[in-house]
């Protein structure tokens, strides 16, 4: 059953951490189906990991895509054969869902970001700091952004870059959907890039991997009610 569903080369989406299990953050992984035998599925990860982040009780939940539906399936952790590889073992029946588009929106936010290492472990050290700092950050003292237009979902952002930027590489982002507002961070990983000929600048499309749930809560208000407003103003045209 599992190897019918999961091929080599296909994408997998790895939860670490779900609000809906009482988390305060989301935490995902992205990787790709290298086999499935004896109820093992054998990940390959675009980044380094530090054997730190599992253990061996590890209960993960993965979505992936089959037949043109959405998949879910429930795993334990089983090893990590390398830096940048893990086997799951399998624990239940597969659960298909239908995908939704995901709302998207095209809007000027405040916007920063920087790269990071490519080992996933020292990202996401970076980025909890980040979280650490703006937390205890007084009101009055938050960092005012710079205006960018973006394509902005609740599960990723499209953005364009004045540097070449290469597939699956880490950065952190600062979002701040209001001026004054305390900024949204999220860790992120390019999933694709589109460059000019002839040019140094790129567009790239990163896929959100971790942000605190509040801060989820928030850009999913953002985009519902920016969504809105620009209905009304449709309809009032």
């Amino acid at each position: 059953m599992f190897n019918k569903h999961f091929k080599p080369g296909q994408k997998v989406l790895i939860h670490l951490t779900n609000p809906d299990n009482g988390d305060d953050r989301i935490e995902n992984l992205s990787a790709c189906c290298r086999s499935v035998e004896n109820g093992i599925l054998s990940l390959d990860l675009p980044y380094d990991l530090d054997a730190d982040i599992f253990s061996p009780d590890s209960n993960l939940s993965i979505v992936s895509e089959s037949l043109g539906m959405g998949l879910k399936a429930h795993t334990y952790f089983h090893a990590q054969p390398k830096a940048n590889s893990i086997q799951l073992r399998f624990e239940g029946d597969l659960h298909f869902f239908q995908r939704r588009p995901a709302a998207r929106l095209t809007v000027p936010i405040g916007l920063r970001y920087s790269r990071v290492t490519e080992n996933l472990s020292l990202a996401r050290q970076q980025w909890q700091q980040h979280i650490h700092k703006l937390t205890h950050t007084p009101p009055d003292n938050l960092p005012q952004l710079t205006s960018g237009m973006v394509n902005l979902s609740n599960g990723g952002i499209r953005l364009g870059f004045r540097n070449t930027v290469d597939k699956s590489q880490l950065c952190l982002l600062l979002l701040q959907t209001e001026p004054g507002t305390r900024p949204i961070c999220t860790m992120a990983e390019v999933v694709w890039t589109h460059t000019k000929h002839n040019s140094t600048s790129c567009t790239a499309g990163l896929q959100f991997l971790a942000m605190m749930a509040e801060d989820q809560k928030r850009l999913e208000a953002f985009i519902r009610a920016t969504r809105l407003t620009m209905k009304k103003q449709k309809h009032a045209s």
